[in-house]
């Protein structure tokens, strides 16, 4: 008969530098698995800290910290069995980066062994090298005769038979096999994009067959900042998945993990990329709010379908008691708009007012027509939606409340948003979702409203089938400037998620939208660099993770080959 670890899985939400808090969190979780009699217990990445901890590590007292809480820990394992924490160490190097990512056995009340993490990346969202150095050497770890072998996350991501790109010639798991490992454990803090889930599911059924060993790929979950870790931390051997933890939500599992690779592989329907995206920002919104300690979101809702969207999806994350809409109308909004706002806050049962800012527009017009030549143009539409943002502050400031911008990243990259207007908010829950995608989330949320939800659908369909405008101008749409979002955002996805010239992507795309997207995201730096941080939800949003200059030639990029 073949024999089985029992593992157990800790899938744990972090605060990002709550080190005392995060601690009682996994004392808390420890002690409710080991009523399983697990062989040993593992948690994620950087458990103790929360990932990404960026500069706070080089603040003092974050290592003392964790130094105190891992003997804390310790003193739990005196009567029960091992537990992996993942931490920061420091180095004993005079040079280079002063501290390890590591994972430590803690195990009969003390320090039992650690490994250090060998790969660290630093590409996108990533920046290890900034702060880490790296390790050079496998290990294992020895439980009742079997030998664990212990890597963190990058680790599993080495070279291009797995990534399709260049990172890595080390390959920690291929090592830790080869030193005699029967079974390996990732810890890892690997963040949501649509259908990575699936793609690290197979990656992982990979190393098991290369390997020869099973693999428990253990996933930190929840949001911090911009990013998004959505848990799914699986079991898998060479015969596939064998165990699939919750999707987007804390959970703890005790997993008997069959030596012999073998197992009956469960089967999980793959999830549709628009539920994944609701699935994701709605961990995404909640976690943001409740890390950073506010209860209530304020959206303008202009009856168009970015902010309908946008209130639907924060109604899923808060509830309906903590959004507030207001409506915004200047004398160019049409009644029709003010409706359509009303009918979304009243399917999605919040709070809901009418703040016309017409006259606030007109006395600064006059203002500044006093003291320069009349405003016209864009000049004069964007005092409009300047001053709704600064509507927008007040009644936030007011309600100790946060505003989410709506914008969504089709209007990120080509710079089609006014700055410290509609841009302002503390967070742009939809700054990673194409245009169509946000079409996509609304159908997603009319085919299932959001719980507290008085009607549904909660989107109605005249807001659906409008032509998408900033209205600032009469008969106004976004089409009258860009072109049509069913021919721009192939480009843009192309172009951002890619790594294409402008003349590569006319070979591909009409010459008219590839000029007029590419040259707008080239010019919209200044713009991006300045606007609400984005949830992450692809490969490449145009957050973090997008590190482009604001003073810099772009010619090379736009221009066409002679």
């Amino acid at each position: 008969m073949a024999r089985n670890v029992r593992v157990a899985i800790v899938q744990h939400n972090p605060v990002v530098g709550d080190v005392a808090g995060n601690a009682e969190r996994l004392a808390d979780e420890y002690t409710s698995v080991c009523a399983g009699d697990p062989d040993f217990v593992v948690t994620p990445e950087l458990s103790l800290l929360g990932y990404p901890p960026r500069d706070l590590l080089h603040r003092p007292g974050i290592i003392d910290a964790q130094a105190e809480a891992l003997d804390a820990l310790a003193a739990r394992t005196t009567a029960g069995p091992p537990l992996v924490v993942g931490t920061t160490l420091q180095t004993s190097k005079q040079t280079g980066p002063p501290l390890y990512n590591a994972a430590v056995v803690l195990r009969d009340g003390s320090r039992a062994g650690t490994y250090h993490k060998r790969l660290l990346p630093t590409y996108d969202v990533f920046d290890e090298h900034r702060y880490f150095e790296a390790g050079d050497r496998p290990t294992t770890l020895t439980v009742d005769g079997v030998d664990v072998g212990i890597t963190i996350c990058e680790d599993a991501w080495h070279d291009t038979t797995i990534t399709g790109q260049r990172r890595h010639e080390v390959d920690p798991l291929a090592e830790t096999a080869q030193m005699g490992a029967d079974l390996i454990v990732t810890p890892s803090a690997s963040p949501f994009s649509i259908d990575k889930p699936t793609a690290r599911a197979e990656r992982f059924i990979e190393h098991a067959e290369r390997t020869g060993c099973p693999v428990v790929f253990v996933n930190q979950v929840g949001g911090n900042d911009e990013l998004i870790f959505d848990g799914n931390s699986i079991v898998a051997t060479a015969e596939g998945i064998v165990e699939q933890l919750e999707r987007f939500g804390a959970d703890t599992r005790l997993v008997d993990v069959p030596l012999d690779g073998s197992g009956r592989p469960t089967h999980r329907p793959d999830t549709p990329p628009a539920s994944q995206v609701r699935q994701a920002l709605r961990l995404g919104v909640s976690d943001y709010f409740d890390k950073t300690g506010f209860e209530e979101a304020v959206i303008g809702l202009s009856g168009g379908i970015d902010s309908s969207v946008t209130a639907a999806l924060t109604v899923d994350a808060l509830g309906a008691d903590a959004v507030y809409g207001v409506s915004l109308p200047s004398h160019i909004t049409s009644q029709q708009s003010v409706t359509d706002a009303r009918a979304v806050a009243e399917n999605l049962g919040i709070e809901f007012d009418v703040v016309p800012v017409g006259p606030a527009v007109d006395a600064v017009s006059r203002q500044l027509d006093e003291h320069a030549e009349p405003l016209s143009g864009i000049a004069a539409e964007n005092i409009q939606a300047r001053i709704r943002g600064d509507v927008l502050m007040g009644l936030a400031n007011e309600r100790n409340a946060l505003v989410l911008t709506p914008d969504n990243k089709s209007e990120a990259a080509v710079g089609y948003c006014t700055l410290y207007g509609d841009a302002v908010g503390a967070l742009a829950p939809l700054g990673d979702c194409y245009k169509r995608v946000v079409y996509e989330l609304a159908a997603a949320f009319n085919d299932q409203s959001p719980s507290s939800a008085t009607a549904s659908p909660v989107i109605p369909e005249t807001v659906l089938e409008k032509e998408p405008t900033a209205e600032l101008r009469e008969d106004q749409t976004d089409a009258d400037e860009l072109p049509s979002y069913e021919h721009l955002d192939p480009v843009l996805e192309a172009y951002i998620e890619g790594t294409p010239g402008a003349e590569t992507l006319r070979e591909t795309y009409p010459e008219e939208v590839v000029d007029a997207g590419v040259g707008r995201v080239t010019r919209s730096e200044f713009k991006r660099r300045q606007t609400p941080p984005p949830l992450r939800v692809t490969t490449k949003a145009l957050g973090r993770g997008w590190n482009y200059p604001i003073a810099a030639e772009y010619g090379h990029v736009t221009d066409r080959d002679e």
